[in-house]
Protein backbone atom coordinates (compact mmCIF):
# COMPACT_ATOMS: atom_id res chain seq x y z
CA UNK A 1 0.00 0.00 0.00
CA UNK A 2 2.84 2.25 1.13
CA UNK A 3 4.97 1.25 -2.18
CA UNK A 4 2.64 2.64 -4.33
CA UNK A 5 2.23 5.78 -2.80
CA UNK A 6 5.93 5.87 -2.25
CA UNK A 7 6.53 5.43 -5.98
CA UNK A 8 4.32 8.21 -6.93
CA UNK A 9 5.60 10.64 -4.82
CA UNK A 10 9.45 9.48 -6.18
CA UNK A 11 8.04 10.19 -9.80
CA UNK A 12 6.63 13.67 -8.55
CA UNK A 13 9.84 14.70 -7.13
CA UNK A 14 12.87 13.40 -9.15
CA UNK A 15 14.35 16.19 -9.16
CA UNK A 16 14.43 16.85 -5.01
CA UNK A 17 17.85 17.26 -3.64
CA UNK A 18 17.21 19.78 -0.74
CA UNK A 19 16.97 18.09 2.46
CA UNK A 20 14.17 18.90 4.93
CA UNK A 21 14.83 20.76 7.96
CA UNK A 22 12.90 21.28 11.39
CA UNK A 23 11.59 24.24 9.43
CA UNK A 24 9.06 24.01 6.31
CA UNK A 25 9.91 23.51 2.90
CA UNK A 26 11.05 25.84 0.39
CA UNK A 27 9.66 24.63 -2.52
CA UNK A 28 7.24 21.62 -3.85
CA UNK A 29 10.39 19.30 -4.88
CA UNK A 30 12.19 19.60 -1.21
CA UNK A 31 8.80 18.76 0.14
CA UNK A 32 7.95 16.11 -1.65
CA UNK A 33 11.09 14.39 -1.23
CA UNK A 34 10.37 14.69 2.57
CA UNK A 35 7.42 12.91 1.95
CA UNK A 36 9.10 10.15 0.21
CA UNK A 37 11.35 9.53 3.01
CA UNK A 38 9.03 9.51 5.87
CA UNK A 39 7.27 6.82 3.28
CA UNK A 40 10.46 4.81 3.36
CA UNK A 41 11.14 5.25 7.02
CA UNK A 42 7.39 3.60 8.08
CA UNK A 43 7.77 1.00 5.17
CA UNK A 44 11.07 0.08 7.07
CA UNK A 45 9.74 0.38 10.78
CA UNK A 46 7.01 -2.75 10.31
CA UNK A 47 4.46 -1.31 11.94
CA UNK A 48 1.02 -2.50 12.56
CA UNK A 49 -1.52 -2.20 10.03
CA UNK A 50 -3.77 0.45 11.93
CA UNK A 51 -0.59 2.70 12.26
CA UNK A 52 0.27 2.32 8.49
CA UNK A 53 -3.10 3.29 7.91
CA UNK A 54 -2.92 6.64 9.88
CA UNK A 55 0.48 7.47 8.63
CA UNK A 56 -0.88 7.30 4.71
CA UNK A 57 -3.51 8.83 5.60
CA UNK A 58 -1.15 12.10 6.79
CA UNK A 59 1.39 11.10 3.49
CA UNK A 60 -1.89 11.84 1.31
CA UNK A 61 -2.53 14.62 3.44
CA UNK A 62 1.34 15.94 2.98
CA UNK A 63 1.50 15.53 -0.47
CA UNK A 64 -1.70 17.69 -1.01
CA UNK A 65 0.07 20.51 1.01
CA UNK A 66 3.10 20.03 -1.13
CA UNK A 67 1.47 20.28 -3.96
CA UNK A 68 -0.49 23.69 -3.10
CA UNK A 69 2.94 25.07 -1.77
CA UNK A 70 1.23 25.07 1.73
CA UNK A 71 4.70 24.40 3.48
CA UNK A 72 4.33 25.94 6.95
CA UNK A 73 1.38 23.40 6.74
CA UNK A 74 3.39 20.43 5.41
CA UNK A 75 5.89 21.16 8.07
CA UNK A 76 3.60 20.21 10.72
CA UNK A 77 2.35 17.18 8.99
CA UNK A 78 5.96 15.84 8.52
CA UNK A 79 6.25 16.32 11.96
CA UNK A 80 2.98 14.45 13.26
CA UNK A 81 4.01 11.31 10.81
CA UNK A 82 7.55 11.42 12.35
CA UNK A 83 5.35 11.19 15.88
CA UNK A 84 3.34 8.22 14.39
CA UNK A 85 6.38 6.04 12.96
CA UNK A 86 8.71 6.61 16.26
CA UNK A 87 11.39 8.63 14.76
Amino acid sequence: MLKSLTAALAISAALATASFAADAPKDSDECLKRAIDLAESAEQKKLPEDKLAKIEDLLTKLEGHCEQSQFTEAAAVATEIEGAIGK
